[in-house]
């Protein structure tokens, strides 16, 4: 009985030197469990798929069924770690490519629509989460950061945020043995909705060099319900006037060209100046460092503010994001940004200049 304890001891010990960060017993725990993860039949039949937005769409069904109450720190928000983890397992990604970053939370609770009634707690929690990170090495060590967060406000979570770690994690598949001029670093961010934690820890732990090879961030956040499909960036200077809008306008031609529907935020607004859009997701703390940001976001700009859908309002943070009553007011309008926003994030991806 020693010396089979002994044997579980070591195993996790090389476990632990394989996983940056790995200073607890969760990220362990976390990969373990992505190892052992079985797939369902629908979604291994998605990840031989070429069309876009199938296999986001696919794994977000997932989601939808299995993984809701991802508040931060929970049971909940583990599993979800470990169904991501699995899913760039079984995509090609070795064990050693998959970084699981570990980090203390300070205890919070999501803000949420006052009404909503079905809330899940997601068990236990630690007041421990994790960033997951896997890189994709390109010609160059200029890098492009894509992120999206995965715990949620304690509702399914499917549009805020399941849509941006779906589309993310498709197109990590896609991309995997793409020839690109950029190393990309797909980085899914624990612990946003308590406050940013997941990115805030992200870039404090960058180096300087590091920080100076990042060329763009593209953060996909709610993009599932909303009327339309924006692209915001760009930043305010201390004078108001905003700059450093290169990379979006160039992501919007990129998606006019490809007939892709997406737009740009309207025009006169004094309290988010076009096309900045909004500073309260996870590019927020790359801006500050003065890197060029793409967000990925679908509202509605009704009279100029951001109201997601003209008929029920916000769908994120409310029991309506629920990917069934989604489908069941909106059609395929799930499916349809879905697969636009991974054949954008695509192109964004193959472009060679961004610099």
């Amino acid at each position: 009985m020693k010396k089979k304890l002994c044997g579980i001891i070591l195993s996790m010990s090389i476990l632990c030197s394989l996983l940056s960060g790995c200073s607890d017993k969760h990220t362990a725990i976390i990969m373990d469990n992505a190892k052992d993860f079985n797939l369902t039949e629908e979604i291994s039949e998605s990840l031989k798929q070429e069309d876009y937005g199938i296999q986001s769409y696919t794994f977000l069904k997932y989601i939808q069924d299995n993984l809701p109450g991802r508040i931060a720190g929970t049971e909940k928000e583990k599993e979800m770690a470990s169904f991501i983890s699995a899913i760039l397992l079984n995509g090609g990604y070795s064990e050693k490519e998959i970084k699981l970053n570990s980090f203390d939370i300070e205890e919070g609770v999501p803000m949420m629509d006052e009404s909503v009634e079905n809330v899940f707690d997601g068990g236990e929690n630690s007041q421990s989460s994790q960033n997951i990170e896997v890189i994709k090495k390109g010609q160059s060590e200029k890098t492009i950061i894509v992120g999206a967060h995965y715990d949620s406000a304690g509702t399914h979570g499917v549009d805020d945020n399941g849509s941006g770690v779906a589309v993310a994690l498709e197109n990590a598949l896609r991309m995997i043995d793409v020839e690109t001029q950029y190393t990309i670093k797909y980085v899914f961010f624990g612990a946003e909705e308590t406050g940013m934690h997941g990115s805030r820890e992200y870039v404090n732990s960058l180096t300087e060099k590091e920080k100076d090879n990042i060329v763009l961030m593209i953060n996909i956040d709610s993009i599932l319900a909303g009327d339309n499909l924006y692209l915001y960036g760009g930043s305010i200077n201390d004078k108001g006037v905003v700059e450093d809008t290169e990379a979006v306008n160039k992501a919007y031609e990129i998606a006019k060209k490809a007939n892709l529907p997406m737009q740009l935020t309207p025009e006169g607004n004094v309290d988010y100046p076009h096309p900045t859009g909004q500073k309260r997701s996870d590019h927020a703390h790359f801006s500050d460092l003065g890197i060029p940001y793409i967000y990925f976001e679908a509202t509605n700009w009704l009279n100029g503010l951001p109201v997601e859908t003209e008929k029920y309002g916000l769908i994120m943070h409310s029991d309506k994001d629920d990917l069934y009553f989604i489908e069941n007011e909106y059609g395929n309008r799930a499916k349809d940004t879905m697969a636009n926003y991974s054949q954008l994030l695509q192109l964004i991806l193959q472009e060679k200049n961004w610099e």
